[in-house]
């Protein structure tokens, strides 16, 4: 079963809003939208149920910084 993937972040060096959706799952990983590298460290589970425990890596397409960031 695949789990859909939100990003919304702000860039370290010039603050812009960097979006992407990604689809996750056993065995593929699908991006849409801003390309990012996606490394699933656990999941966690709360009150509103199971999510992903991860570490994501995109490049900012407005200043082209690297960034990295966990969700």
């Amino acid at each position: 079963m695949a789990e859909t993937i939100r990003l919304r972040v702000k860039c370290h060096a010039c603050s812009n809003v960097i979006e992407g959706t990604a689809k996750y799952g056993s065995g593929h990983f699908v991006p849409e939208g801003v390309i990012f590298e996606f490394v699933a460290v656990g999941k966690v589970e709360g009150a509103k149920g199971r999510r992903v425990k991860a570490e994501v890596t995109c490049t900012c397409p407005n200043c082209g910084v690297k960034c990295k960031y966990n969700v």
